[in-house]
């Protein structure tokens, strides 16, 4: 009985010999699970970081050629406005009338706005308008008591949006009531 309480305490003795190494054999299994995870994420965020830097290479590139090619756009309108100025200059001569000079002029002026609208640039129609400080600069201030306060009287020079923004103000003449009670 001694022999097989022995054989018995001997097996128990290697089922826990063999229980510990699977257990130390899960262990470094896992261990080595979690250095290839480990590598992996590695390899992972350095390409989600590379992709990150390419993205904004690309974006980067892409931005100057939208500003390069809008400005080229730009360019071409005003070289026309240039050539309709230059052909006015040349046909100046002493025989020419002032009538035909102030044609060709508007006509220049009105190629000029064309050009701007093309290029997004639209003109603020201040005239009779109520003062905005986002679109307007008063310059000068005048009593009328027949119009609202604040209304624009006179445009001194216009102003201009793009994309919805004041690219310049129009400066203007503003009405205000009399001091006279």
């Amino acid at each position: 009985m001694i022999k097989k309480e022995a054989e018995n305490g001997l097996d128990q003795e290697e089922e826990l010999v063999e229980d510990k190494l699977e257990e130390a054999v899960t262990e470094m299994d896992q261990e080595v699970s979690l250095e290839v995870q480990v590598e992996d994420l590695n390899d992972k965020l350095l390409r989600a970081q590379a992709e990150v830097q390419n993205v904004r290479r690309v974006a980067g590139q892409e931005i100057s050629k939208a500003r390069l090619f809008g400005v080229e756009s730009l360019a071409r309108e005003f070289m026309a406005v240039g050539d309709n100025l230059q052909r006015a200059l040349d046909s100046c001569d002493e025989e020419t009338e002032a009538n035909e000079i102030k044609e060709g002029l508007e006509l220049t002026l009105r190629s000029f706005e064309v050009s701007l609208e093309n290029a997004g640039i639209i003109p603020i129609n201040a005239e009779g308008e109520i003062f905005d400080p986002e679109k307007h600069e008063a310059i000068s201030v005048v009593e009328d008591d027949k119009k609202e306060v604040n209304t624009i009287v006179e445009v001194i020079q216009r102003g201009f949006t793009i994309q919805n923004r004041t690219l310049r103000p129009a400066k203007v003449v503003v009405t205000k009531k009399s001091d006279k009670k």
